[in-house]
């Protein structure tokens, strides 16, 4: 077993929390690869899958609950800030509200799978005057099946998966390093732009 799989064994439902937490929060690190190996991780029994889906959804829930009550506070200043910080500025906040206006409460549910929007819409809920409890529920629910519809996917490809890591790990960290300049060509492309 590689570095990573063992870490992820031995600080499961801790970094499950931690890397969902971080991309709902708005950090652009994606929490699937994470979410994938800990289906694989549960299809082989050396991880709780229960614990690992629970850890996923607190972590998106709380990172939108942050964002549910800044916008809730703060409203249009924090929709701004986040579009001017996302890879597409341009519209950003008009597609969310799309959503919003076009599906309601539901449309937070699908937010979820989509990226940039599902750090958009939390606040743009809050903005709205949405209920918390209501909030919560729809948000949960969308927490709940993203983590696992994830962690579903790395049980069903837990084979496929090993392969690719395993292959990974040979090349090593040149891999990494070739991931890592691409995603930077790509954020600055699109900074320039």
């Amino acid at each position: 077993m590689s570095e990573t799989p063992e870490f992820l064994v031995r600080h499961g439902a801790t970094v499950l929390f931690a890397a969902v937490f971080a991309e709902q929060i708005g950090v652009p690190l994606p929490a699937v690869p994470w979410l994938l190996a800990a289906g694989a991780l549960a299809s082989a029994g050396e991880m709780n899958w229960a614990m690992a889906l629970a850890a996923a959804t607190l972590g998106s829930l709380l990172a939108d609950l942050v964002w549910f009550y800044l916008g809730r506070h703060r409203g249009h200043h924090v929709l701004n800030l986040l579009c001017r910080i996302s890879l597409e500025p341009d519209s950003c906040v008009r597609r969310t509200e799309n959503l919003f206006t076009r599906y309601g409460m539901p449309g937070i549910v699908g937010a979820k799978f989509v990226p940039g929007l599902s750090t958009l819409a939390p606040p743009l809920a809050g903005n709205a005057g949405v209920s918390t409890p209501r909030f919560i529920f729809f948000d949960g629910l969308g927490s709940f099946l993203y983590g696992g519809c994830f962690i579903l996917l790395g049980v069903l490809f837990s084979h496929q998966l090993a392969h690719i890591i395993n292959a990974l790990t040979r090349l090593g960290d040149g891999a990494l390093a070739v991931v890592a300049g691409l995603a930077a060509l790509y954020i600055g492309f699109k900074y320039f732009q």
